[in-house]
């Protein structure tokens, strides 16, 4: 998956300015830019937490540890608010980060510290005879 962002910084923070002054409402702003409300949403919800630093493109991955992604589910599960309000109060990218963390943990599956090296798999070769 590419981390390239579809906007740049300047396209996201003029639509997050359009809808703190007032000029726009979600719905036209995203209209504008052919994305969901929630998009735009994201964007003045994280830049009123972090700033325009929110807004600008990330180069790595963040590193959660798995007593971190059980805080956070926790918090979710007691009702301390919506995917994006609890996104923003525990300083994820994305509220769609804690919604997988629900998901898996509402599973039973197990969350994990995020490691850098990934398991590699080798697969065996079938053989093959040439007559």
């Amino acid at each position: 998956m590419s981390r390239k962002s579809r906007f740049s910084f300047e396209v996201k923070l003029k639509a997050v300015k359009q809808y703190l002054n007032s000029e726009e409402n979600y719905p036209s702003i995203a209209n504008a830019l052919d994305v969901p409300d929630s998009t735009i949403r994201m964007w003045v919800k994280a830049y009123q937490v972090d700033g325009e630093d929110a807004l600008k493109p990330h180069n790595r991955n963040k590193r959660y540890s798995k007593e971190f992604k059980l805080k956070c589910v926790a918090a979710y599960l007691a009702g301390e608010g919506s995917y994006l309000n609890l996104a923003n109060k525990f300083d994820l990218r994305s509220p769609h980060q804690l919604r997988q963390w629900v998901i898996k943990y509402n599973s039973h599956q197990e969350l994990q510290d995020y490691d850098l090296t990934p398991e590699a798999y080798m697969t065996s070769r079938r053989k093959t005879k040439y007559c």
